[in-house]
């Protein structure tokens, strides 16, 4: 499994039309609208090279991509090394709550948009509120550190606080309670919610 790396800015938006706007101007093409839940899980403490670790389980239409990453926080962009797997069996998921603990489920409506190597989110999240995220991916013949500085120049005017962290950091933050474990892995494919 290769390791990808990107850099991220992430922030609160009170309105999407301005920003929708801007990356419309920017020549990036709408990819869909999907709605997803990500189901993060306890991990034992790394090494603090490391940055934060964190494993989820994103389920959209059924199917589920394990994601596992490690991030930092530099100059105001987040910087994400992270690695993939495709799983059509959401089976897992039950094997990862048994094994490592459920640590927060977040639910999002997710408009999304690209252009290059960058990837642009409109989030609904519940709980949460609205949240912007431009996502660089590492590629050849592309500057990222001076992409997500001129991504950052073009929509701060339209940006609330930046976000530290993760989704997750912000669910758990709110205080939002998990359903029972059993609820959880059944309502992982964007069932009714169980709150």
């Amino acid at each position: 499994m290769d390791v990808r790396l990107n850099r991220e800015l992430k922030a609160y938006c009170a309105d999407f039309a301005p920003v929708r706007q801007i990356i419309r101007d920017l020549g990036a093409v709408f990819v869909e609208v999907k709605e997803q839940v990500d189901c993060y899980y306890h991990l034992p403490l790394g090494s603090s090279d490391e940055g934060n670790r964190r494993l989820k389980l994103r389920v959209e239409k059924g199917k589920g991509e394990l994601i596992y990453y490690c991030e930092r926080q530099e100059s105001n962009a987040r910087t994400s090394r992270f690695q993939l797997w495709e799983t059509n069996d959401l089976g897992v998921g039950e094997v990862l709550e048994r094994a490592l603990g459920t640590r927060a489920v977040v639910r999002k409506r997710r408009e999304l948009w690209e252009k290059d190597n960058a990837i642009f989110n409109l989030d609904a999240v519940e709980e949460i509120g609205q949240i912007f995220e431009v996502e660089v991916r590492q590629k050849d013949g592309y500057d990222i550190d001076s992409q997500v500085r001129e991504y950052r120049c073009l929509f701060e005017p339209y940006l609330g606080g930046y976000i530290l962290g993760s989704n997750e950091d912000l669910i758990v933050a709110s205080g939002y309670k998990l359903p029972q474990p059993g609820e959880r892995i059944a309502n992982l494919s964007g069932g009714s919610d169980t709150r």
